[in-house]
């Protein structure tokens, strides 16, 4: 286990100790059960006192993470919360034939996608949780009748590897794709990538390392904190209101910190839903533009909207820059197809030069074949009228969600109305955390998202994200009657 310590920050050493250690134990990177090193070899590893490493697991025991049994050490408590019983204890003395393991450092910080993935979970449990769009609504006889029609067209692709940055013929499809949602963007700009979560790793490898400093949304985005805490990066959280990141906040942090880079969801900002008005994008370029500070735009999911209202969208913060300060990610999985696994990055100048350089040493470009068999789907209207039906359908659950929790959800826990995009963002009572629910939704048969995934520094753990797109049409009901029915039970429970 290998620990980044910056030694120049205000956060004192054992709360980045013991914040480091909580998140790889919330994201089971640690395992329950599981001992960590002595407080002498944590100290020698790290270079620190060893009160600094007894002061780190003491906030670690106070937060019900770990376990100090007097005569064997320190362990990771059950579900990160709660005490073992006498027969675990003993139980833990027992010799584990992979003990040797824990020898082998690493330098996973945390692992909040893979920790949380319904794929670890069985096939009975209804799944609230992955951003996704069901089965029965994607295209499939459309692409089908593209891979046929591919298949004749570029009979050799199977058997050629792409250039480095994507096809040249698919990538000037997607641009005309582009066009028809008012984002203008050149071949010369865009490399293909397998999926926006490689282009985030893209921009870590490339541009993060320890000595800088990320300024992201809190909440935020789980894939993206854990790709910059592979980075060592130093993350500075940056709270969010109802339009988008706090400028304000930003303001301040930039003139203590010396800021690299900001991660923005602007448009349906995951996991709130908010959407940044053209009034503060202005204002978020203008301010980085004046620190010299590159923007990490992630746009996933522009084209799901289903409310009048949803359908004024501000553009993108890459069609109002003009300085090429803004590196712009665009994924097709939430919409189209998550299997396989395309999306874009656009960027300019010498700084899309070094991405391409990293995609290059990375993967040496993403696969030929699923590029080439979407090229037909793209040059049609399919896409255009799949959008059309989807949103008819999107708008019917948004309304099935709306009055399920309206009429049967204690109204103690607030959320908003899902005007566009996939998720929903719940707020409980101060008192009761998500991650203590998700044992007994599990023995119900569903799984949502803890909020504490979404923070990359000490949690706020009295909210959930729900998905409501990703589960057929006779299970969304049945999951969200026993999702309204367990969050009600702690209300009762917990806020009398």
């Amino acid at each position: 286990m290998n620990i980044h310590l910056d030694r120049h920050s205000t956060i004192p050493l054992k709360e980045q100790i013991y914040l480091d250690i909580a998140q790889r134990i919330r994201t089971e990177l640690f395992k329950p059960g599981q001992q960590l090193p002595s407080v002498r070899q944590y100290a020698a590893q790290l270079g620190v006192s060893l009160l600094t490493v007894v002061a780190a697991y003491r906030l670690l025991e106070q937060a019900g993470l770990v376990q100090t049994i007097h005569g064997s050490g320190t362990f990771v408590a059950k579900q990160g919360r709660g005490l073992f019983t006498a027969s675990q204890q003993t139980g833990m003395n027992q010799a584990n034939p992979w003990d040797w393991q824990l020898t082998v450092n690493d330098y996973l910080p945390r692992a909040s996608m893979w920790s949380q993935s319904a794929e670890r979970l069985p096939r009975s449990i209804m799944d609230l949780a992955t951003a996704a769009i069901h089965s029965s609504l994607l295209p499939i006889g459309p692409l089908s009748a593209s891979i046929q029609k591919a298949l004749t067209l570029y009979p050799d692709a199977i058997g050629k590897l792409s250039t480095f940055g994507g096809d040249p013929e698919f990538i000037a499809v997607i641009a005309d794709y582009l066009k028809t949602c008012d984002i203008s963007l050149e071949p010369h700009q865009m490399l293909i990538s397998n999926g926006t979560q490689q282009g985030i790793d893209l921009f870590c490898r490339t541009f993060l390392g320890p000595a800088d400093t990320i300024a992201v949304e809190t909440p935020c985005f789980s894939g993206a904190i854990d790709a910059f805490r592979l980075s060592q990066a130093t993350i500075q959280p940056i709270p969010v209101d109802s339009q988008g990141i706090r400028l304000d906040i930003l303001e301040e942090v930039a003139e203590k910190t010396s800021l690299k880079a900001i991660y923005t969801v602007p448009t349906y900002h995951n996991p709130t839903g908010s959407v940044m008005p053209l009034r503060r994008r202005h204002e978020l370029l203008e301010f980085a533009s004046a620190h010299n500070i590159l923007i990490l735009e992630d746009e996933p999911h522009r084209e799901l909207v289903f409310t009048a209202s949803a359908k004024k969208l501000p553009p993108p913060l890459k069609m109002l820059d003009t300085s090429g300060r803004v590196i712009y990610l665009k994924g097709f999985s939430k919409f189209l197809f998550p299997g396989i696994r395309l999306g874009l990055l656009a960027a300019d100048g010498t700084i899309y030069k070094r991405l391409l350089a990293a995609k290059s040493i990375v993967d040496m470009g993403s696969p030929l074949w699923p590029q080439k068999s979407l090229i037909p789907f793209f040059q049609s209207s399919q896409v255009k009228k799949h959008l059309t039906q989807l949103n008819q359908v999107l708008r019917k659950r948004s309304q099935l969600v709306t009055k399920t929790l309206e009429t049967s959800l204690n109204p103690c826990i607030k959320w908003q109305n899902p005007a566009a995009g996939l998720y929903l963002w719940l707020t409980l009572p101060p008192q009761i955390s998500a991650d203590s629910l998700i044992p007994e939704a599990h023995h119900r048969g569903i799984h949502f998202l803890p909020s504490s995934i979404f923070y990359p520094g000490e949690p706020a753990a009295n909210h959930l994200r729900i998905c409501w797109t990703n589960l057929s049409d006779q299970d969304l009901p049945v999951s969200l009657a026993i999702l309204c029915e367990l969050l009600n039970h702690a209300v009762q429970r917990d806020c009398q």
